[in-house]
Formats: C-alpha cells, sequence, structure tokens
C-alpha cells in the first residue's frame, strides 16, 4: 500500500491531469505542502470565494421563496427567525457548495479527511448560531408576553435561562466538534464530571447564593419595589440579583443579602396587603361612668360604620377590661387603602373624630396615674356585712353554700336568666329580647 500511494504522483504525470494540465502552469503540479499541491491550494482558495459567494446569494434567494410563507403565519417566532437566520444560512449554504467544489480538487485522503472534519465543524457552528438566535427570540417572546401579565418575577430569570442554556447548547457544539477530530469524548466527559465535582465544592457558597436567586425570582415573595419585613427589618427591595438581594431601609441605607441566606427568611410583603388595619387600644378615666360607656361604644361604631375609608365588615369597638389606670376600649377597622401615606391620612381623621367622641360624652383619656384622697375613713359598711354575714351562715346551715361551685342542677336554672342584650338596646327591640333569655323563648 505504501509503495501504491508514494507512486500517485508518477501516476498523475504519466496519465496527466487533463484540461488542468493544459491551462495550468508546469511547476503548479510539483511538490506539496500538508500533502496537498499547488493547483490544489489555488482550487481551494477560488472555491472558497466561491462559496462565500454563492453561500450569499442562496440564502437571499432562499428567504425570499420562504418570506411569504411566513407572513401567513400568525405567530412573530417564524418573522424573527427568518430574519435573523439569514447569517447562519449564509454560512451553512457556503459551507456545502465549499465541500461540493473541493470534492472535484483530487485531495488526497487525508487531506480530504481532514477538510471534511472542518465542513463539518463549520455547519455545527451554524447549526449552533441558528439555536443561539432562536434562544434569544423565544426569550424576547416570552418576556413580552410575561410583561405585559405583570409577572415580574419570570422576566427577572429569563436571562439566566437563556444564558444556561445557550451554554448547554454550546457545550453540546464542543464535544460534537472534537468528536469530528478523533478526540476521545468519554474520557473528556469523565474528566469534566471530576473537574465539575471540584469546582462545585469550591464554590459552594457561590452556587447555594445562585439557586438562592433563583428560588427568590421564581417563588416570587417580593419583587422589585415590594415594601416587606426581612427578618427583624423592613424596606423596599431594590434589585435581586444572582448572588445577592439589596434592600433599601427606612434609614435610607442599602441592605446587601446574600441569596443563600434572604431566601430562608421569613418575608412580609407589605405590597401584597388588600388593606392595612387599625387597632389602637382606647384608655378611659376610670370616673367614666356606665351610661357614658354606652354612649361612646354606640357613637364610635358609628363612626366606623359611617366612614367611607372603613371596611365595616371588619369594624368593631369592645369593652374589653379594666386596665390598672383606665377602662380600656378596643377598636378594630380595615383601611381600604395599601399605600402607607393613604392609610396615614385615613389614621388621622379617625383619631380626631375618637377626640370628638370621647369630648361629647364627658370623659376623658386616662394615663398612668395615681390619686391621693384626702378625708375621713368611714370604715365598713357593718348593716350591709351584718346582712353578708348572716346569708353565708344560713347557706351553711342548709348545706347550699356553693364553693367551689354550684351544683350541676342549679346551674343549669340559672342559665340565660339575665337580660342580654339589656333591655331598651336596639338590638333586644329587633331580637324580641330584654327580658331573661332573651329571644329564645318565641
Amino acid at each position: 500500500a505504501a509503495s501504491f500511494v508514494a507512486r500517485i504522483p508518477a501516476l498523475y504525470a504519466e496519465f496527466g491531469y487533463g484540461w488542468l494540465g493544459e491551462i495550468l502552469p508546469p511547476r503548479l503540479f510539483v511538490g506539496h505542502f500538508l500533502e496537498v499541491q499547488p493547483w490544489q491550494w489555488i482550487g481551494l482558495a477560488g472555491s472558497l470565494l466561491a462559496a462565500l459567494v454563492l453561500g450569499w446569494l442562496l440564502s437571499w434567494v432562499t428567504v425570499r421563496v420562504i418570506e411569504p410563507l411566513v407572513e401567513r403565519s400568525r405567530g412573530r417566532f417564524d418573522d424573527h427567525l427568518l430574519t435573523t437566520a439569514r447569517g447562519p444560512l449564509t454560512l451553512l449554504l457556503g459551507a456545502g457548495v465549499f465541500h461540493a467544489l473541493a470534492s472535484t480538487l483530487r485531495l488526497s485522503v487525508p487531506a480530504a479527511a481532514t477538510l471534511g472534519a472542518l465542513v463539518q465543524l463549520v455547519v455545527i457552528v451554524a447549526l449552533t448560531w441558528v439555536l443561539f438566535r432562536a434562544v434569544d427570540i423565544a426569550g424576547e417572546g416570552i418576556a413580552r408576553r410575561a410583561r405585559a401579565r405583570q409577572r415580574q418575577g419570570l422576566v427577572s430569570v429569563l436571562p439566566l435561562g437563556r444564558v444556561t442554556l445557550k451554554v448547554a447548547l454550546g457545550i453540546l457544539a464542543l464535544i460534537v466538534g472534537l468528536q469530528n477530530f478523533g478526540v476521545n469524548v468519554t474520557g473528556l466527559l469523565a474528566g469534566l464530571g471530576f473537574g465539575g465535582l471540584a469546582f462545585a465544592l469550591a464554590a459552594q457558597k457561590s452556587l447555594e447564593n445562585l439557586f438562592g436567586g433563583v428560588t427568590v425570582i421564581a417563588d416570587q415573595p417580593v419583587r422589585v419595589g415590594d415594601f416587606c419585613r426581612f427578618g427583624d427589618r423592613v424596606g423596599t427591595v431594590e434589585d435581586i440579583g444572582l448572588r445577592s438581594t439589596r434592600v433599601r431601609t427606612l434609614e435610607r441605607t442599602v441592605v446587601t443579602i446574600p441569596n443563600a441566606e434572604f431566601s430562608t427568611m421569613q418575608l412580609e410583603n407589605f405590597a401584597k396587603r388588600d388593606s392595612i388595619r387599625f387597632a389602637p387600644r382606647l384608655g378611659l378615666r376610670y370616673e367614666t361612668s356606665a351610661e357614658q360607656m354606652r354612649y361612646l361604644l354606640i357613637e364610635i361604631r358609628r363612626m366606623l360604620y359611617s366612614h367611607p375609608m372603613v371596611d365595616r365588615e371588619g369594624a368593631r369597638v369592645r369593652f374589653v377590661q379594666f386596665g390598672s389606670s383606665s377602662l380600656d376600649l378596643d377598636l378594630q377597622a380595615y383601611i381600604r387603602v395599601t399605600d402607607w401615606a393613604a392609610y396615614l391620612e385615613v389614621v388621622e381623621d379617625l383619631n380626631l373624630r375618637l377626640i370628638e367622641i370621647v369630648g361629647a360624652a364627658g370623659t376623658g383619656f386616662a394615663f398612668p396615674s395615681q390619686t391621693l384622697y384626702l378625708g375621713r375613713d368611714d370604715g365598713l359598711d357593718e348593716t350591709r356585712t351584718g346582712e353578708a354575714e348572716a346569708q353565708v351562715g344560713r347557706w351553711r346551715q342548709r348545706s347550699e353554700l356553693a364553693l367551689p361551685d354550684f351544683s350541676p342542677e342549679e346551674a343549669r336554672e340559672m342559665a340565660a336568666t339575665l337580660v342580654f342584650p339589656e333591655a331598651g338596646s336596639q338590638t333586644a327591640a329587633r331580637t324580641g329580647a330584654g327580658r331573661p333569655g332573651g329571644g329564645d323563648e318565641e
């Protein structure tokens, strides 16, 4: 076989190069570089030039032929893909033309094999280029629809997804290209596996922050511009990156939190609430009479029900306890706003109305104090004391002392014997109450 290959130049000289031998100078058929003769190098250069021209021309014709068909479709993906695929299509068609022309140059087996591998590499690059363009167009389309639907979290994660997909396509194209040149891809993949493991161990914290950022962007507990509570602090989210999240606090400072830590925090998003709770505790003076207290409860409830910015369903006011220095009223209402500045405006109006109602009742707000009364001590009421002691004595004689509790029979007899709601109230008139047992007897 070696001797036959060595005789190939002599055979060309004996039988000639056909019409090429008549046109080209004889010195172009003498010698070789990289097993390619001078006339073949000239042919490769001409094939390359022809491939560039014909590739551009064929791609132009192809686009013009396909364009009317694409315009009939309703989607915009194929329109953008056809427009941006002009360059990869030119490269792909040019590679085909170059391979067809180069196959007529009578190249040696090693040169032809190398040239074929190069052409395949160009085809892989062209196809990868087309896929990259498709990924960009698809990403832009998804981002446009996500913005129209106010899905900012999806918009934020799309750049990372596009880069990841492009890296995966690039690695796949590289592996296929190396395999065409005879590289042991299996050993390379094994080496990449061990290298990837070592890289993952070395970059553990960075990877934690990366996946934490993906989690925050995908799950969307907060978005850029949301006012939230993170841990024991509050602030407005300014940026959610792949490594960290930046929040501007009420002190106007910027706190940078690694995503691995931020994604595990308990996040309270104030921007997603539909209303804001108003829940003050009113402490009234102990001199306030029961009638004054009834007046206050009615008028405050009337005010809450009548206010246009208060949700009536959640509004309530109750006399809840005897405090250490005040009679305490518990108020709760939901203000129909989500902006904090607007909430403060409504709260200011409600507080002013509460001051007016308390003043109209003839009482006042209590504050922690001690009152010293100077006067003669009349002692205990001896008459009522004797009556109470005599009553307890009679209970003892009849074995009716209800301690530690009443008997079950007595408890059942006493059930619903007090009047509630009290007589004269609107609820009593509406429900037929105002007597022991309320309206249950009807």
